[in-house]
């Protein structure tokens, strides 16, 4: 389930692009790309900074990971959007079998992991860094994964950041400027804060704050 919002971010690959000509480095040709890791880097502190500043709210996730016969063990991984899964922020495993789904239990014990019976899984548990099954699945069923996502990965050059991606620019061009030594930095700095500042605003348009149990909307101004 990809977030539509993210999906219009520009890529890392994009900013990187964008960054380099916002500093004139796209003039100096293929020899532009000797600087790539530290604009990377660049951007990918830039991305860590206003992710913790803005901390947006966790995005729920599902995703379905397809059991072969006979496999117990799975990775906790999204294969659809290319993401690592923390094992700590899984909400609920279903089984899905045809049309119908079944939750699933989870803690396997050593009791458990000697019987080799196969049928539908109903318990499930981390070995290892994976998922671990059991029953052993007797054929190939779905494992419906419902869990709440990280900041998400901004390394491969399609990654999109999980905040504005403007603002990821602007910090990362502060960065930049500031490095290469350009007068204009402090500039930069002032329309970054500017722009960070209003993210913030827009953040607590609509939201509601619970007072007593009840909770009232309320709306930034």
């Amino acid at each position: 389930m990809t977030n539509s919002l993210i999906q219009r971010y520009r890529t890392l690959g994009e900013l990187l692009a964008e960054l380099k000509a916002r500093l004139g480095f796209v003039a100096q040709g293929p020899a532009s790309s000797n600087n790539n890791p530290v604009m990377i880097s660049f951007l990918q502190e830039a991305h860590e900074y206003v992710y913790d500043q803005l901390n947006p709210t966790p995005m729920r996730k599902k995703t379905v990971i397809s059991l072969e016969q006979g496999s117990t063990l799975y990775d906790w991984h999204n294969d659809e959007e290319d993401e690592n899964i923390d094992p700590g922020l899984v909400k609920s495993l279903w089984i899905i079998d045809g049309k119908e789904r079944f939750p699933l239990s989870q803690g396997i014990s050593e009791t458990c992991r000697e019987d080799e019976t196969r049928s539908m899984p109903v318990r499930y548990d981390t070995l290892n860094g994976q998922i671990e099954l059991w029953p052993v699945p007797d054929k190939a069923y779905g494992l419906l994964v419902e869990y709440i996502a990280s900041r998400p990965r901004f390394v491969q050059s399609s990654d999109r950041p999980g905040v504005s991606d403007r603002l990821v620019l602007l910090y990362a061009l502060v960065s930049a400027k500031s490095h290469f030594r350009h007068p204009d930095a402090q500039s930069v700095a002032a329309l970054f804060a500017s722009q960070l500042r209003r993210e913030r605003v827009k953040q607590h348009e609509n939201r509601r704050y619970f007072l007593n149990g009840r909770y009232r909307a309320e709306k930034t101004v």
